[in-house]
């Protein structure tokens, strides 16, 4: 009874103090927001936009360049970027490669031009690395809910850094009455990307759980919270797993360390390491040395 007679005053006087707060939030510098990869066998895809402020409700009209000029070049080679309508990607509008694709060991230079700016980036494809091996496991308590995991070994030399990507088959479904694709990307999850600081030479197990796709919100508010996060024991699961260069290394775990802290009044404010060069540029761009790996229903 003795800490319940203490506790309740020091309530009581929270209680009484709440007052409404109206903060109001000045919009940042205008910047421009490059998101750029090119894979080993694939063409170059960048999405530009505009940031906007949090208190702004996004308007894709607004934020969208559709208006930039970009080009990937490498070993004296130029390939000019047009607009493209990919659905598998983020944001669906994107600037796409005609015919330069990804080589590992291969250095690309990002030239893009956007609101009268000029922004540039490098980036490398490294060596690939693949998975041992992969398999679903059960998450107890659970029995058809589980992760998915893998065997890795780091190559001996610090200096490797890695990316994580999975996906569920694609498949349509009606959602308020409207067909609906799901499953139309490769997602990373919270905390995807690692290096081998700690890890250098060394194997391991390691899983992932499904990461949360933001363009199928809808979706994730009509599934069963039971399974949110989950692969299910019936899930095809599809990996990427893609070794990456330092800088783009920098950009992704400083990210996630933003994401992880978002909301939280008591983290320490994190800095985004990006890559993109030139007055007011965010983002990364990222060469992605990719293997793919398939884990099959459990029997």
């Amino acid at each position: 009874m003795k800490k319940i007679l203490i506790l309740l005053p020091f309530l009581a006087l929270l209680t009484s103090c709440a007052e409404d707060i109206n903060l109001s939030v000045a919009k940042g510098p205008a910047k421009i927001v490059i998101e750029g990869n090119i894979e080993n066998g694939q063409l170059a895809e960048v999405i530009i936009t505009r940031n906007s402020a949090l208190s702004d409700t996004v308007d894709f009209q607004k934020i969208l360049v559709t208006d930039a000029k970009a080009w990937v070049s490498a070993g004296g080679v130029t390939d000019t970027l047009h607009f493209f309508i990919n659905s598998s990607s983020a944001i669906p509008f994107v600037y796409r490669g005609s015919f330069l694709q990804g080589q590992v060991g291969e250095t690309y230079n990002l030239t893009v031009i956007a609101d009268g700016r000029t922004f540039t980036a490098t980036t490398t494809i490294p060596a690939l690395v693949p998975l041992d091996s992969v398999w679903w496991k059960a998450q107890a308590p659970e029995t058809e809910l589980g992760f998915a995991w893998a065997h890795f070994s780091d190559p001996l030399g610090m200096g490797n850094a890695y990316k994580w990507f999975a996906k569920r088959p694609k498949q349509t479904i009606i959602l308020n009455g409207q067909p609906t694709i799901l499953n139309r990307r490769y997602v990373s999850p919270n905390g995807g990307s690692f290096d081998d600081k700690f890890i250098d030479g060394k194997s391991f197990d390691f899983a992932y759980n499904r990461g949360y796709d933001p363009t199928e919100a809808t979706y994730y508010k009509n599934e069963p919270k039971k399974e949110q996060g989950y692969f299910k024991i019936t899930d095809t699961i599809y990996i990427k797993f893609c070794t990456i260069d330092n800088a783009a290394s920098q950009f992704f775990s400083t990210y996630d360390q933003a994401v992880q802290s978002n909301g939280n009044p008591f983290a320490a404010p994190v800095h985004i390491l990006s890559n993109i060069q030139g007055d007011g540029g965010l983002g990364v761009w990222a060469g992605y040395g990719a293997t793919y790996d398939t884990i099959m229903p459990a029997p």
